[in-house]
């Protein structure tokens, strides 16, 4: 009877100490894979707000490329490429700037007074130039330390 009791003991530590080792590797594994799925989470983040920057910028010139209606201006050290409309005959404006750490859209009438704040925030940006050469508009967006650019060729030029 001797011989069952401590072999049993044994056993009994040796069970314990298999699933101590179990739940350490478990939650090592369990913050690795947290770490690892924020990294590639962060990463496409970052990816899909320059790609809404340069899609968004691309999809609103091409929706209002008229003759003469998108300009290029510079307002209060804002480069904004700012379109006009006229619906009515009431004219109006929408300027794509950016401000505050965002890239923004400002739709109102033309005689409005253009407050930067006020604009619609699109996405993340940190600064914008923009610039208009003959019937080639570019705009280059900043956000961190990454440049992204558009170059759009106005359709209205063939008009």
């Amino acid at each position: 009877m001797s011989k069952n009791g401590p072999s049993h003991a044994i056993s009994g530590v040796f069970v314990f100490l298999l699933l101590g080792v179990f739940a350490v590797f478990s939650t090592v594994m369990v913050v690795l894979g947290a770490k690892a799925y924020k990294a590639t989470a962060d990463r496409a983040a970052e990816h899909n707000a320059d790609r809404i920057a340069s899609a968004y910028v691309r999809s609103m010139v091409r929706a209002d490329d008229d003759r003469d209606s998108l300009r290029v201006e510079e307002i209060g050290g804002l480069s904004t490429v700012t379109m006009h409309y006229d619906y009515d005959g009431e004219e109006y404006l929408t300027r794509i700037y950016v401000y505050g750490g965002k890239l923004r859209e400002w739709f109102s009438y033309a005689e409005a007074d253009f407050e930067p704040a006020d604009g619609e925030a699109v996405c993340a940006a940190d600064e914008m130039q923009a610039s208009l050469s003959g019937h080639l508009l570019s705009v280059g967006m900043r956000h961190g330390d990454k440049w992204t650019n558009v170059d759009i060729a106005l359709r209205s030029a063939a008009n």
